[in-house]
């Protein structure tokens, strides 16, 4: 069943094939002539492989080439962006291709979809800020607002990969970023209690290198 048609990027099963292709597309026009092409979009796959993936699943026909050949491409250029494999962004964005692989979807609910795509998307974002400018800053209060409410659900029904992309760590560090800019005080009062309703009753971790979360990587 297609997601609601006010979900936001929403790909109808009947659009998913040509929106596929016309994405690749556009990676083999302009990667090889734009530097800034040369960086994968990260949101963008998570989201094609996410449905691609729930549209596996579901019986209905998905261009499995055209991802196949948009992943082989794109899987080398997160090496530009200081990602490595160990990091959440690029385990977000395989997991999800592997899933569409396989034919089995991660997830079936539009926050839970949402709360992945917009994660790996804001990792990419991180890391491009630190690789081009030396600093890294954040300033959405809407987009993290919609963040923490989505990451819930994905808590609440799919919690084994809440903990694997280390979202708890991840929120705080967002939210952190945020915190330092002037809010209104009921949006800042909004961030901490979405941040506090993810953090009730999930125990604190302790850190190692091999954590995939934004601590590691910016703390």
């Amino acid at each position: 069943m297609d997601y609601s048609s006010t979900f936001q990027d929403n790909i109808p099963s009947s659009m998913f094939n040509s929106t596929a292709h016309n994405v690749l597309g556009w990676i083999n026009e302009n990667r090889d002539t734009f530097d800034w092409a040369k960086d994968p979009n990260a949101y963008e796959m998570a989201n094609l492989f996410l449905f691609g993936a729930k549209y596996r699943q579901e019986g209905k026909d998905v261009d499995v080439d055209t991802l196949t050949k948009m992943w082989d491409i794109r899987f080398h250029d997160f090496e530009g962006c200081n990602i490595t494999e160990n990091n959440f962004v690029y385990a977000i964005c395989q997991d999800a291709y592997q899933s569409m692989i396989s034919g089995k979807s991660m997830v079936n609910d539009e926050n839970s979809h949402h709360a992945l795509r917009k994660m790996a998307g804001l990792g990419l974002f991180l890391k491009q800020q630190q690789r081009d400018n030396g600093t890294i800053s954040y300033n959405n209060p809407q987009e993290l607002l919609q963040l923490l409410q989505c990451s819930h659900s994905l808590k609440t029904f799919h919690p084994e990969l809440f903990d694997r992309y280390a979202f708890k760590e991840n929120i705080d560090v967002l939210c952190k970023l945020q915190l330092e800019h002037q809010l209104p005080n009921e949006i800042i009062s909004s961030i901490k209690t979405f941040q506090d309703e993810i953090s009730t009753n999930y125990p604190k971790r302790s850190l190692d290198s091999s954590e995939k979360n934004f601590e590691r990587d910016f703390h």
